[in-house]
């Protein structure tokens, strides 16, 4: 992993419960919630503490190596994907959703002097999954 070997050189202790959690974020490409790494490792890890995955995830997401959404009001999101892209969250079943279409590569460097690093774009609606359910109850 590239990841761990940049971790090592930049001075950070490599121990196994940050191994673990790294290497579930590569492997489970979807959106984690700390507590839901947690409980996916707690099984295989059980000395392993929530403070430990928070920790671990400020660091990755201060290291660039994972980033962190805020697209719904009551918990922070932690992606592996760290291409460019925006966010849908679906406001009836809160799933949430990669968006490819518009990626944002080409995101302007600078601003009125200030310098940019990131953009984060959110779109806020009904997935395909509930629109469907709900445009079935209304044709009855």
């Amino acid at each position: 992993m590239n990841v761990l070997k940049e971790l090592k050189e930049k001075g950070h202790i490599l121990s196994m419960p940050r191994i673990a959690i790294l290497r579930y974020l590569l492997e489970h490409k979807t959106h984690h919630t700390a507590e839901s790494i947690h409980k996916a490792l707690e099984q295989e890890y059980p000395n392993l503490s929530l403070a430990t995955v928070y920790n671990t995830l400020k660091l990755l997401s201060r290291e660039g190596f994972i980033r962190q959404l805020h697209i719904s009001e009551n918990r922070t999101l932690y992606d592996s994907n760290t291409k460019p892209h925006s966010h849908f969250l679906c406001r009836i079943c809160g799933k949430i959703e990669d968006i490819w279409e518009n990626e944002k590569t080409n995101f302007p460097k600078e601003i009125n002097g200030n310098l940019i690093e990131d953009v984060h774009t959110y779109y806020f609606g009904i997935c395909r999954e509930c629109r469907k359910k709900y445009e079935k109850g209304q044709s009855h």
